[in-house]
């Protein structure tokens, strides 16, 4: 690997990496992200990853179940969140429907009261028919039976 290739590993580490420029307190000095064959690096790097693999691995096993755990709860929020609402719509249906039972009953109340004053009121002009036929028949008989009278008795 000539000097080229490590002009080309240098280019692959984005700048803002490198360090800060304008403060030299705080840079440091970018560290190649390939080695050179023979010395000694890449064999250290490929341990390195070897070791971290482990560590990597455990950590990547925890934020799965962290995530896993999460999207759980979350959901299982969801469900609880649209339960709640299902069962306060089912109430307010149920309020409604109580509340217009209530409504006709209300209604059907007042109609048995008007029933029973129409009732009331027809019974009342029924008696008043009768009397009424009654005095108009005394009125007839009276009147036929004076004609005959005033015939026979020719005063």
């Amino acid at each position: 690997m000539g000097p080229g290739n490590f002009r080309r590993c240098r280019e692959r580490i984005p700048q803002g990496l490198q360090g800060l420029p304008g403060r030299a307190e705080l840079w440091f000095p970018p560290r190649p992200a390939c080695g050179f064959p023979g010395d000694g690096r890449s064999t250290d790097v490929q341990e390195e990853a070897l070791a971290a693999s482990p560590l990597l691995e455990d950590l990547r096993r925890r934020l799965t179940l962290a995530f896993q755990w999460a999207v759980q709860r979350a959901t299982s929020r969801r469900a609880r969140e649209a339960a709640a609402a299902a069962a306060a719509r089912e109430e307010q249906s149920w309020t409604r429907v109580e509340a217009t039972l209530a409504r006709l009953r209300a209604e059907l109340v007042e109609m048995q009261f008007q029933n029973h004053q129409l009732a009331r009121t027809l019974l009342d002009l029924n008696m008043k028919v009768q009397q009424l036929k009654k005095e108009y028949e005394l009125e007839i008989t009276s009147h036929s039976q004076s004609p005959k009278d005033d015939a026979a008795n020719p005063e």
